[in-house]
């Protein structure tokens, strides 16, 4: 059997004015299920931006054989 998770990410910059550039992050939650033994199959993302904040969403969808 197979078991899937779907986890989804939104990751907020506001005021890009101020930014110097790349932002770096970890993503615990996936990290976590990849050493659960969970495997990405698929991505998914979007980008949303205006002036004062950019928004990013990160669909991952994630699964692993169930013994």
């Amino acid at each position: 059997m197979i078991k899937q998770k779907v986890v989804s990410v939104n990751i907020n910059t506001a005021d890009v004015e101020r930014e110097t550039g790349h932002k770096e992050i970890e993503l615990n939650l996936i990290n976590k299920y990849l050493e659960e033994g969970y495997q990405v199959v698929d991505k998914f993302s979007t980008v949303s931006n205006a002036n004062q904040l950019y928004c990013v969403n990160l669909t991952f969808i994630l699964q692993k054989e169930r013994k």
